[in-house]
């Protein structure tokens, strides 16, 4: 079992070349899911086919769906909707307003995560590939396994003590059945899915971008967050690379641009494999222009293999008697990097995000005697 993810900012053709992978395995025989977790979908205009929450077959082995978070609370979440939305026109909002506003915080990351979930648990596929939604949306996506524990003993804590502290007063709030319980086994999903997306024998994460300034930095910031999170990057796949040369003076000076960018990738990338794709003079819908976009991008290669193994993420040593955490954060910007320590938490912030960090044991209760970051490496110190 294959899980693949792409990732990358919005407008780079991260939809079409998920598409293509998909196709490319597909063809070679094995039986693929392909979905989009992009409130903004385009897969089903890449494939020429009218998608929807149910999974289509497309052609021969390959299969498309479009996560429609909406339509699924409504379907299968009636009863949390239902809670969160009669609270909210009680406290005077109308009903169009209160059935938007009770899409509970993390709730559509929790169904994109349940797909996946229900996808590769199924036995009814050899790979799960992923055209993800742009950076920051998918970055929260990916915290969503580790956050939802958190969140489930919290709510679930509050909902407790609610009943047993002020049943009278809340009765006619709390729905009649005890919406929380679906909570602890969503938790063990959840549980079980961030076990997948760690182990890098099924699952990788494939950064998708062009050689545009802007666009390299998110895309380092995706490989920075991917490491945070402990996932594996495998490939960079660079699209919309312009011809060698041209006889065209302005068409000239933006290969020539590119021709530095792309020296930028490969220096900032490397040892991960970077793929390439051209710009194409017409559009790539449908298989069989999809099939031939994969055969330009890998070559040769395998879409559905591993296509880079390194364990480097996090490790911990004892050096003369002091305890050194470190952790590999490859292209960060230091002066956005922010180190805490909260009991036995170590907190990581990076730009808006933050990874909590569960200390091993025997560093519970250590006091830091500092860090320094050194070749893409922040290594913490610990003391007695």
């Amino acid at each position: 079992m294959r899980i693949i993810l792409y990732l990358g900012k919005g407008g780079v053709g991260k939809t079409t070349v998920s598409a293509s992978t998909a196709t490319a395995i597909a063809r070679s025989g094995k039986r693929v899911l392909i979905m989009s977790t992009d409130v903004a979908h385009s897969l089903a205009d890449a494939l020429g086919a009218e998608l929807s929450s149910t999974p289509l077959e497309v052609e021969k082995n390959l299969f498309a769906m479009e996560v429609n978070v909406l339509a699924e609370i409504r379907e299968n979440w009636t009863e949390l909707y239902s809670y969160f939305s009669s609270i909210l026109m009680h406290d005077g909002a109308n009903e169009i307003v209160a059935e938007e506003l009770a899409i509970v915080p993390g709730m559509e990351e929790m169904i994109s995560l349940r797909y996946i979930w229900k996808a590769a648990k199924s036995g009814s596929y050899d790979a799960v590939v992923v055209d993800a939604a742009p950076t920051g949306e998918t970055m929260r996506l990916l915290g969503m396994p580790e956050s939802y524990g958190w969140y489930s003993e919290k709510i679930g804590g509050w909902h407790a003590k609610a009943i047993g502290f002020a049943a009278p007063l809340l009765s006619k709030f709390m729905p009649k059945k005890n919406i929380f319980k679906l909570m602890p086994e969503i938790n063990e999903h959840m549980k079980e899915l961030h076990g997948m997306l760690q182990d890098q024998s099924i699952t990788t994460f494939r950064v998708v971008l062009n050689p545009e300034n802007m666009v390299i930095k998110e895309a380092l910031r995706v490989q920075t967050y991917l490491n945070l999170f402990g996932y594996k990057l495998d490939a960079a796949v660079v699209n919309k690379v312009l011809p060698a040369s041209s006889n065209d003076q302005y068409l000239q000076s933006l290969i020539d641009m590119q021709a530095k960018y792309l020296r930028v990738i490969e220096n900032c990338f490397y040892p991960v494999p970077i793929f390439r794709a051209k710009q194409s003079s017409k559009e790539v819908i449908a298989p069989d222009r999809l099939f031939e976009l994969s055969q330009e991008i890998f070559n040769g290669k395998n879409p559905i293999d591993v296509l880079y193994s390194n364990a480097k993420t996090q490790t911990l040593e004892k050096i003369n008697g002091k305890y050194v955490l470190s952790l590999y954060l490859p292209n960060v910007e230091v002066e956005k990097l922010a180190v805490n320590i909260k009991g036995d938490e170590l907190l990581v912030d990076i730009n808006n995000f933050r990874k909590s960090i569960i200390l091993p044991n025997v560093l519970v209760g250590r006091k830091t005697e500092g860090a320094d970051f050194e070749q893409g490496t922040l290594n913490i110190t610990f003391t007695n």
